[in-house]
């Protein structure tokens, strides 16, 4: 085999492979990041659980709608690692502080989801109503970088601000061990 389509499908294939390496060592980074800034591996997978549910919801839909894995999707995968990591990071960081002053766990929730909670909510809304403008793109790549990073935002914010309080309750005697001292 010769020519563009040999190229071409060459290029796909490290372009995919390249992308799924970079991912994984990306994640896999991710949650190393946030076990020392949390200074505790509970908090740090804690706090990567949105992560992880954002990326699967992501792409399984994804797969599931037929959609192929192209350069735009391939290169959002690892870009979205930061972006979908920031609520979650934002939102444990708070409830931490707000549990360390007020160290009654219901009141530390119910101010963490009311207060920096809809702080994440509206940056979200913000970042994928920007995005959500490329929808109107001529361009199939730029539609594409639209939708999912919107999507990203969207659910990332949603599993940050509904998923971590629950975690945090049913986990709560391991978790808040040493957090109000």
């Amino acid at each position: 085999p010769a020519g563009t389509a040999y190229f071409n499908l060459v290029w796909n294939d490290e372009v995919l492979w390249g992308m799924l390496e970079s991912f994984l060592v990306g994640l896999g980074l991710v949650l190393l990041l946030l076990v020392v800034q949390m200074r505790s591996l509970l908090w740090g997978v804690l706090a990567f659980l949105p992560l992880l549910v954002t990326i699967a919801l992501i792409y399984g839909v994804v797969g599931l709608v037929g959609k192929d894995f192209d350069m735009p999707v391939a290169v959002l995968s690892t870009l979205s690692l930061g972006l979908a990591i920031a609520f979650a990071i934002h939102f444990v960081g708070r409830f931490r502080r707000r549990y360390r002053e007020h160290p009654e766990l219901r009141d530390a929730l119910v101010w963490t989801v009311a207060r920096p909670g809809k702080g994440i909510f509206l940056n979200a809304l913000l970042f994928a109503l920007g995005f959500a403008v490329m929808v109107f793109a001529d361009l199939t790549p730029y539609v594409t970088v639209g939708v999912f990073m919107a999507a990203i935002m969207l659910l990332s914010a949603l599993m940050s601000v509904i998923c971590l309080p629950g975690l945090i309750q049913l986990f709560r005697r391991t978790l808040l061990k040493g957090v109000a001292t």
